[in-house]
């Protein structure tokens, strides 16, 4: 069993303060329902992404913990901002929508819809994500690996070169950066400000010559980069600088959180060996299996707001200026809204309202790759081995607040 099925025992005077704690980190479902139901605390000191623990002073910040709560923050965009004011004044790059507002997160995200046709990024990938796929697993044979180490990360960060057309070998460079990018992984210093260096500059390099290529008229891949560049919107375009932090953005956001994500799924397969059997024999059902998992597990633990004006929420009086972070994950097991839900309920009925993936005009674009990537990855798997079971423990990390996920996960890979 992994170290999150334990019961820790929380002391009554537990705050929102200890949050930022390796312990709660690897096992934080426990945390969130013993404050759920109280008063909404204030004082939460946490990492948004890019940002450098001891460089960076963190703002302290309101946790919302309920769904309602969380649901209505996402909807109010108009009075919770996106604009990451802590990141900005660090030396970390802005994500590109992930931290705007409207007006000009419609106009980006209208950009983006159009970069991210569906033949683009579904229909051209697929044939290529299965061939992937199947080359990781012929690479790692049978028997006992460690899926996070030998194969979860890998193919998330593959994913990217082929969306974003960059070598396919930079995929390990992509990986490093992604994980220091989203403070969850342990690094030093030093080693976050070189990372965030070098992922800049990587994209920043490739796009300067992408331009290059489109200016003398060579042909050029019909790729994420060449679309940012390309698509207009109402006589609207990306700047250069917004074209590397696209890319930049859905290397950190993608990479690492789906890696976690696929872990998250080989969890609960290693605990209960029926399920896996079940899919085997029913695939209809490996789509359901990624939905509740994503509720249930789904990594990405909360992101950061900035209240603009006054603002009465939960019986809390958030002021104007007040930081608020929004667990999406508490939001997800909350017992108002999904019965019995510690549990892995495989079709749920109200799966619709899982909110791994964010409500409201930040829903985020990349959940169809996610799940995509997800699905192949079960599929070949069940494809491949007629059981997969537990072969030692397996770790939570404890470097970040950001993502719920495994560290290590050794499994064995049954032919």
């Amino acid at each position: 069993m992994t170290h999150a099925s334990t019961k820790p025992c929380i002391p009554d005077e537990f705050h929102v303060r200890d949050l930022y704690h390796p312990d709660v980190m690897a096992n934080p479902y426990p945390y969130y329902a013993h404050m759920r139901d109280k008063p909404i605390q204030f004082g939460l000191e946490d990492y948004p992404p890019g940002t450098i623990p001891g460089l960076d002073k963190p703002y302290p910040a309101w946790v919302v913990l309920k769904h309602a709560d969380v649901q209505e923050v996402c909807r109010r965009a108009d009075v919770f901002s996106s604009r990451d004011i802590m990141q900005e004044e660090s030396e970390a790059p802005t994500l590109m929508l992930v931290n705007h507002d409207d007006p000009r997160h419609a106009e980006l995200r209208k950009i983006a819809q159009m970069a991210f046709s569906p033949k683009r990024v579904m229909s051209d990938v697929a044939p290529w994500m299965e061939t992937t796929v199947e080359a990781q697993l012929d690479m790692v044979g049978g028997g006992t690996v460690d899926f996070m180490q030998d194969l979860a990360p890998n193919l998330p960060a593959l994913v990217m070169t082929k969306l974003i057309g960059t070598p396919e070998e930079d995929y390990v460079l992509l990986r490093r950066w992604a994980n220091a990018f989203m403070v969850t992984s342990d690094f030093t210093l030093a080693e976050r400000q070189q990372c965030n260096i070098e992922l800049w500059k990587y994209y920043q390099s490739a796009v300067d010559q992408r331009y290059a290529d489109i200016e003398i008229g060579k042909p050029v891949p019909d790729d994420l980069m060449s679309a940012f560049i390309q698509t207009e919107s109402n006589g609207s375009r990306l700047t250069r600088e917004e074209v590397v932090r696209f890319c930049l953005t859905l290397v950190v956001a993608g990479a690492e959180t789906t890696g976690y994500l696929l872990g998250n799924l080989i969890d609960v397969l290693a605990d209960d060996p029926e399920m896996y059997a079940t899919l085997r024999t029913d695939r209809s059902l490996v789509r359901a299996f990624i939905e509740e998992s994503l509720r249930r597990d789904g990594p990405v633990q909360r992101l950061h707001r900035v209240c603009t004006q006054d603002y009465e929420l939960g019986g809390a009086q958030i002021r104007e200026g007040d930081w608020v972070a929004i667990f999406h994950a508490s939001a997800n097991r909350d017992p108002a809204v999904f019965e019995r839900p510690d549990e892995f309920v495989l079709k749920r009925p109200n799966m619709i309202k899982q909110a791994t993936f964010g409500h409201g005009i930040h829903h985020c674009m990349g959940a169809g790759i996610a799940r995509n990537e997800a699905a192949q990855m079960i599929n070949s798997l069940l494809n491949r081995y007629s059981r997969l079971e537990p072969a030692g423990e397996r770790v939570r990390q404890r470097g970040g607040l950001l993502n719920y996920g495994l560290e290590t996960c050794p499994v064995n890979l049954v032919v």
